[in-house]
């Protein structure tokens, strides 16, 4: 970047997306093990440590997934409010309506 640019406003919205990933990330996990959790568990065949195993899966994973929901949300109302902020800001026109020389 040149001394004399003025830094990418749009970056100001890396943190809503990732908060939005991470949530739809850990939420997708969840589910896929969570698949997992419930076939260790019914397939264990009276194993002691796969019962143990599974069951634990399947009280971790529902939190997992929950805090999943809850950070897609909030990264959803953050991008929200990034783009009413955005528009409202004085130098939003000047930004999206540049002259660009071809």
């Amino acid at each position: 970047m040149k001394p004399f640019e003025a830094p990418n406003p749009e970056r100001r919205s890396d943190g809503a997306l990732i908060c939005f990933g991470a949530g739809a990330a850990l939420t997708t996990l969840s589910w896929f093990l969570g698949v997992g959790g419930v076939m260790s568990t019914v397939l264990s065949g009276g194993d002691p440590v796969a019962l143990a195993g599974g069951i634990g899966m399947l009280i971790a994973l529902p939190l997992a997934a929950v805090t999943g929901i809850i950070l897609m949300l909030a990264g959803g109302v953050w991008m929200t409010f990034r783009v009413v902020a955005d528009s409202r800001e004085a130098d939003g026109k000047e930004r999206y309506s540049r002259d660009v020389e071809r």
